[in-house]
């Protein structure tokens, strides 16, 4: 058998990677195998993500950073700056 030479610059295409992104699980657990077997290193965008759902504190620091607002999750929580007790 002869070897056939690969060009690893096609995986760094935006549009293979948003393809990856919005198909089917299973295809995305194929290419994954697929790469594996042959000894080629996953790109980002095929890793898998973490198992479970992000802790409240990381959604929130999500949705404070997105509201722009000085107001934040952490400082209702610990009841300081405008969250904290009116005497």
């Amino acid at each position: 058998m002869n070897p056939t030479p690969i060009d690893l610059s096609r995986l760094d295409d935006p549009r293979v990677a948003a393809h990856i992104e919005r198909v089917d699980s299973r295809i995305t657990g194929g290419f994954r195998l697929a790469l594996e077997v042959l000894g080629i290193p996953l790109p980002e965008y095929a890793k898998r993500k973490p198992a479970g759902r992000p802790s409240i504190a990381k959604l929130m620091a999500a949705a404070d950073a997105d509201s722009r607002t000085i107001h934040t999750y952490r400082h209702e929580k610990l009841r300081i700056g405008a969250f904290a007790p009116k005497p």
